[in-house]
């Protein structure tokens, strides 16, 4: 059985918001933006990925990827965060806000206090499931980057990620809120309620024919899926985005790759980055890239 699921990696250009002000590691300052939402605006309160910075050097944090579903039991669910390698992550959580049982928008479903932990010697960290790499596809399983920090949430299938309705996923700092508050008490698409000091970064994913209201300006889906109702299975980040990845595939899923995401106002463009990749692949280094698949050394 072959593992799959990390590769090298090199530059993944880009910006993003970041304002965790336990990270001091990563961060001296944060810019904050008004950013559209369903149904209503959100004044600074969202790092929707194209705005804010880290300071002094700093890398974003941000989310990078994000396994829901996968076809049978949802046994290897798992996000990623990337950033500064070693960073700490004290003050922050990561949280995803959806429906209750009787309320449609707004309700926390999920909060993980993510402060005991570091980055890894590659800029990432994965939280999974204790069920994670146990499904193969194709006769492979995942694994995550030996260089990551690799963490275990509780036991079973613990994340059991909701996939049946539109679902917002965010990193934030300072989270003083409970699972099943409801933060948006109207169900208006706004947040009335924000238990936290501020917004790192967040991503939506969208399911088809969902009118559930969601809270980030960078959105996911829906995708032409029918076994999953059009909701993405999986997300993965480069320069260009959120991109969908497979339901019965472990294809495009690398859990703990390395990558490095320039802070905002540096001189790092995508046309930089090839110049001195190819100028690399003249000297004889050839430039490691991000490339979905299965890794090879």
């Amino acid at each position: 059985m072959t593992v799959i699921g990390y590769r090298e990696a090199g530059a993944r250009a880009g910006t993003g918001a970041i304002a965790c002000s336990a990270c001091a590691a990563m961060v001296a300052s944060a810019a904050s933006a008004g950013l559209a939402g369903v149904g209503g605006s959100f004044g600074g309160a969202f790092g929707g990925g194209s705005e804010g910075g880290a300071a002094n050097g700093g890398t974003p944090l941000r989310l990078t990827e994000l396994r829901v579903d996968q076809q049978g039991t949802d046994s290897d669910e798992y996000f990623e965060i990337s950033g500064t390698p070693g960073a700490s992550l004290a003050g922050c959580w990561f949280v995803a806000i959806g429906d209750g049982a009787s309320d449609p928008a707004g309700v926390v479903e999920m909060a993980i206090n993510l402060g005991t932990w570091s980055l890894g010697a590659n800029g990432c960290l994965v939280a999974h499931e204790a069920t994670f790499g146990t499904v193969a596809f194709d006769g492979r399983t995942l694994q995550v980057h030996p260089d990551a920090t690799n963490v275990t949430i509780g036991t079973g299938d613990s994340l059991n990620f909701e996939n049946s309705d539109s679902i917002t996923y965010l990193l934030v700092s300072g989270f003083a809120g409970t699972v099943g508050a409801d933060l948006d008490t109207n169900n208006d698409g706004v947040l009335d309620l924000m238990p936290w000091t501020s917004v790192i970064d967040s991503v939506a994913f969208i399911r088809a024919g969902s009118k559930d209201p969601v809270y980030s300006e960078a959105r996911l889906g829906p995708v032409d899926l029918t076994a999953t109702g059009g909701m993405p299975p999986h997300g993965w980040r480069d320069a260009k985005g959120w991109h969908a990845g497979g339901y019965a595939s472990w294809s495009e899923d690398t859990p703990g790759t390395s990558s490095v995401i320039p802070a905002p106002g540096a001189a790092v463009t995508m046309l930089a980055a090839l110049a001195v990749g190819r100028a690399r692949a003249r000297g004889g280094q050839p430039p490691r890239t991000r490339t979905r698949g299965r890794y090879r050394a």
